[in-house]
Protein backbone atom coordinates (compact mmCIF):
# COMPACT_ATOMS: atom_id res chain seq x y z
CA UNK A 1 0.00 0.00 0.00
CA UNK A 2 2.84 2.33 0.69
CA UNK A 3 4.09 1.83 -2.92
CA UNK A 4 0.96 3.01 -4.22
CA UNK A 5 0.78 5.81 -2.25
CA UNK A 6 4.45 6.99 -2.86
CA UNK A 7 3.72 5.78 -6.92
CA UNK A 8 0.89 8.54 -6.71
CA UNK A 9 2.72 11.07 -5.52
CA UNK A 10 5.34 11.01 -7.59
CA UNK A 11 2.76 10.68 -10.66
CA UNK A 12 1.34 13.66 -9.41
CA UNK A 13 4.73 15.72 -9.37
CA UNK A 14 5.75 14.51 -12.85
CA UNK A 15 2.58 15.87 -13.99
CA UNK A 16 2.52 19.25 -12.09
CA UNK A 17 6.45 20.04 -13.03
CA UNK A 18 6.46 19.27 -16.39
CA UNK A 19 2.88 21.55 -17.25
CA UNK A 20 3.39 24.24 -19.16
CA UNK A 21 0.97 26.80 -17.75
CA UNK A 22 -0.79 29.79 -19.69
CA UNK A 23 1.14 32.80 -19.04
CA UNK A 24 4.09 31.22 -17.37
CA UNK A 25 6.76 33.84 -16.96
CA UNK A 26 10.51 32.35 -18.38
CA UNK A 27 12.63 33.29 -15.42
CA UNK A 28 15.39 31.82 -17.01
CA UNK A 29 15.30 35.24 -19.56
CA UNK A 30 15.98 38.05 -17.26
CA UNK A 31 15.47 41.12 -17.41
CA UNK A 32 12.91 40.77 -20.38
CA UNK A 33 9.59 38.59 -19.55
CA UNK A 34 9.09 35.94 -21.84
CA UNK A 35 5.56 34.48 -21.78
CA UNK A 36 5.19 30.92 -22.88
CA UNK A 37 0.94 31.00 -24.20
CA UNK A 38 -0.49 27.47 -24.87
CA UNK A 39 -3.58 28.32 -27.14
CA UNK A 40 -6.45 24.99 -26.16
CA UNK A 41 -9.53 24.20 -26.28
CA UNK A 42 -10.49 26.31 -22.80
CA UNK A 43 -11.27 24.95 -19.33
CA UNK A 44 -14.81 26.48 -17.34
CA UNK A 45 -12.95 26.99 -14.37
CA UNK A 46 -10.00 28.80 -16.52
CA UNK A 47 -9.52 32.31 -14.82
CA UNK A 48 -7.85 35.04 -17.11
CA UNK A 49 -4.11 35.28 -16.73
CA UNK A 50 -2.33 38.30 -16.05
CA UNK A 51 1.00 38.80 -17.78
CA UNK A 52 2.69 41.24 -15.98
CA UNK A 53 5.53 43.48 -17.13
CA UNK A 54 7.26 46.95 -16.58
CA UNK A 55 7.04 49.80 -19.31
CA UNK A 56 10.10 50.08 -21.74
CA UNK A 57 10.34 46.24 -21.05
CA UNK A 58 10.89 43.78 -24.64
CA UNK A 59 8.10 41.48 -23.86
CA UNK A 60 7.88 38.33 -25.87
CA UNK A 61 5.18 35.92 -26.03
CA UNK A 62 5.80 32.29 -27.42
CA UNK A 63 2.71 31.14 -28.46
CA UNK A 64 1.50 27.21 -28.94
CA UNK A 65 -2.15 26.52 -30.93
CA UNK A 66 -4.24 23.77 -31.90
CA UNK A 67 -5.85 26.16 -33.93
CA UNK A 68 -5.07 28.21 -36.56
CA UNK A 69 -5.48 32.29 -36.31
CA UNK A 70 -4.46 35.75 -35.61
CA UNK A 71 -3.04 36.16 -31.64
CA UNK A 72 -3.35 40.42 -31.42
CA UNK A 73 -2.57 42.48 -28.58
CA UNK A 74 -4.69 45.21 -28.78
CA UNK A 75 -3.19 48.98 -27.88
CA UNK A 76 -0.05 47.80 -29.32
CA UNK A 77 -1.41 46.44 -32.46
CA UNK A 78 1.13 43.95 -32.53
CA UNK A 79 -0.17 40.80 -33.79
CA UNK A 80 1.35 37.35 -35.42
CA UNK A 81 -0.86 34.64 -37.63
CA UNK A 82 -0.62 31.10 -36.08
CA UNK A 83 -1.42 27.81 -37.74
CA UNK A 84 -2.51 24.69 -36.18
CA UNK A 85 0.10 22.88 -34.27
CA UNK A 86 2.56 25.50 -34.68
CA UNK A 87 4.47 27.37 -32.43
CA UNK A 88 5.54 31.20 -33.19
CA UNK A 89 6.89 33.84 -31.34
CA UNK A 90 6.09 37.55 -30.85
CA UNK A 91 8.34 40.04 -29.67
CA UNK A 92 7.71 43.49 -29.37
CA UNK A 93 8.33 46.58 -26.47
CA UNK A 94 6.18 47.95 -24.42
CA UNK A 95 6.63 51.29 -24.49
CA UNK A 96 3.03 52.28 -22.43
CA UNK A 97 1.88 51.42 -19.11
CA UNK A 98 -2.31 49.92 -19.11
CA UNK A 99 -4.01 46.74 -19.43
CA UNK A 100 -3.78 45.53 -23.04
CA UNK A 101 -6.03 42.46 -23.93
CA UNK A 102 -4.62 39.33 -25.95
CA UNK A 103 -6.96 37.78 -28.35
CA UNK A 104 -7.26 34.96 -30.45
CA UNK A 105 -8.93 36.06 -33.89
CA UNK A 106 -10.24 32.87 -35.43
CA UNK A 107 -12.76 31.63 -37.88
CA UNK A 108 -15.95 30.39 -36.12
CA UNK A 109 -16.16 27.78 -38.67
CA UNK A 110 -12.44 27.14 -39.58
CA UNK A 111 -13.41 24.61 -42.55
CA UNK A 112 -15.49 27.83 -44.04
CA UNK A 113 -13.11 30.65 -44.82
CA UNK A 114 -16.58 32.60 -45.43
CA UNK A 115 -17.62 32.37 -41.75
CA UNK A 116 -17.21 35.20 -39.34
CA UNK A 117 -14.15 35.72 -37.25
CA UNK A 118 -14.62 35.34 -33.36
CA UNK A 119 -12.54 37.27 -30.49
CA UNK A 120 -10.97 34.48 -27.87
CA UNK A 121 -9.47 36.34 -25.38
CA UNK A 122 -6.32 34.26 -23.96
CA UNK A 123 -4.97 36.50 -21.32
CA UNK A 124 -4.12 40.42 -20.25
CA UNK A 125 -0.96 42.74 -20.96
CA UNK A 126 -0.75 44.48 -17.77
CA UNK A 127 2.08 47.11 -18.62
CA UNK A 128 3.32 49.02 -15.04
CA UNK A 129 5.02 52.21 -15.92
CA UNK A 130 8.42 52.61 -14.27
Amino acid sequence: MLWAAATLVALVALYFGSRTLIGERDASVAPNPTFNLIIAAPRPDEAMTVLPAKQNETVTLRIRSDRAGEVHVHGYDQNVVVAAGSEVVLTFVAKDSGIYPIHLHERANPADPESPIVHRQLAVLEVKAQ
